[in-house]
C-alpha cells in the first residue's frame, strides 16, 4: 500500500465487527485519532504484552465520539474492520505506523462442520453461564459459519493469548477448533471453582482466565 496505517497498539486484541471502547489521552493518540476523524481514515489495533507488538492486527475506524474534553482528551467507540499483517513499522511520526497486508482466510481452506460450529456454541453457552450466571446472547451459527469465531470469543472474557491464536488462524474451522479446545478446557476448572465458591458462601466471582 502506498500510505501508512496508524498503529494503536493496546493490550487487546480486536476482532473484526467487534466494538471498542477507547480512552483517548496520551498526546501522540489524541493527534493520531485527530487525524484519523479528519480525513474519515481507519487505524490498526496490534496486541502488545510483555514489552512485544504482536505482527497481527485488526483494521478500526471511529464509529462514535462519545465525549470530547476540554483538554483534548476523548472518549470513543471504534468498530473492528479487517485482519492485517504488519509488513514492516515505520517511526517517522510520534505514534507507530506500518505498512500492511491484508491478512484474508487460505483459499481452499476447509469449512467447519455443522457439527463443529454447533459444538463451539454449546461451549460457550456453558462458558458464559459459569461466568456470568446469566443466559448468554443469542447467537446463531449462520448459513455459513462465516466469522462465528470472531463474534464468540469477542462475546467471552478469555486471555489475550487465546484471542491473538483465533485473530491469526488461516480458517475459520481452525479458529472455531481453537476455541473449542480452549473452552473444552476452560469450563471444568470454572465448574470447580463455581462448586468452590459455593460451598465456601463467597460471593461467587470465578477468574476468568
Amino acid at each position: 500500500m502506498g500510505e501508512y496505517l496508524p498503529l494503536f497498539p493496546l493490550e487487546v486484541v480486536l476482532f473484526p465487527d467487534m466494538l471498542l471502547p477507547l480512552h483517548i489521552f496520551e498526546e501522540r493518540y489524541k493527534q493520531m485519532i485527530g487525524e484519523c476523524l479528519q480525513n474519515k481514515s481507519a487505524f490498526g489495533v496490534l496486541y502488545v504484552h510483555d514489552e512485544r507488538v504482536e505482527e497481527i492486527g485488526c483494521t478500526a475506524e471511529i464509529r462514535q465520539v462519545v465525549r470530547r474534553y476540554s483538554d483534548g482528551r476523548m472518549d470513543l467507540v471504534a468498530v473492528g474492520l479487517q485482519r492485517f499483517r504488519v509488513a514492516f513499522f515505520n517511526t517517522e511520526k510520534s505514534y507507530l505506523r506500518a505498512s500492511i497486508e491484508p491478512l484474508a482466510d487460505l483459499q481452499g481452506g476447509s469449512d467447519p462442520s455443522e457439527e463443529k460450529a454447533l459444538q463451539a456454541l454449546e461451549l460457550y453457552e456453558q462458558a458464559c453461564r459459569l461466568i456470568s450466571r446469566n443466559d448468554p446472547e443469542e447467537l446463531g451459527p449462520g448459513p455459513s459459519f462465516t466469522g462465528l469465531a470472531f463474534k464468540l470469543a469477542s462475546s467471552l472474557h478469555l486471555n489475550n493469548g487465546i484471542r491473538q491464536q483465533i485473530l491469526a488462524a488461516r480458517s475459520e474451522d481452525e479458529r472455531l477448533e481453537t476455541l473449542s479446545l480452549h473452552l473444552s478446557e476452560l469450563i471444568p476448572r470454572l465448574t470447580e471453582a463455581h462448586k468452590a465458591a459455593k460451598h465456601a458462601g463467597s460471593n461467587g466471582r470465578l477468574r476468568r482466565d
